[in-house]
């Protein structure tokens, strides 16, 4: 497995949750937290302003998540 370039996946990730685990070869993980993301700030934009906190959640989650896998595909 190739190594992979912690500033890109963190800068994918911080553009859209999950797309720093895709690119980080999480590709299950990302595509769940990028779908998660989508369905929260549908529902922040048209029920409640409450589902931000989880579009916010998600996305901070995600930027851990990728900097955790980078790290293990990276063997660090």
């Amino acid at each position: 497995m190739a190594k992979k370039n912690l500033i890109i996946a963190l800068i994918l990730s911080f553009i859209w949750s999950g797309l720093g685990l895709i690119y980080a070869d999480d590709m299950k993980k990302g595509i769940i937290l990028a779908v998660l993301a989508v369905i929260f700030y549908i529902l922040m934009y048209y029920v409640s302003q409450i589902f931000g906190m989880l579009v916010f959640i998600v996305w901070v989650y995600s930027m851990y998540a990728t900097y955790k896998q980078v790290k293990a595909v990276n063997g660090e």
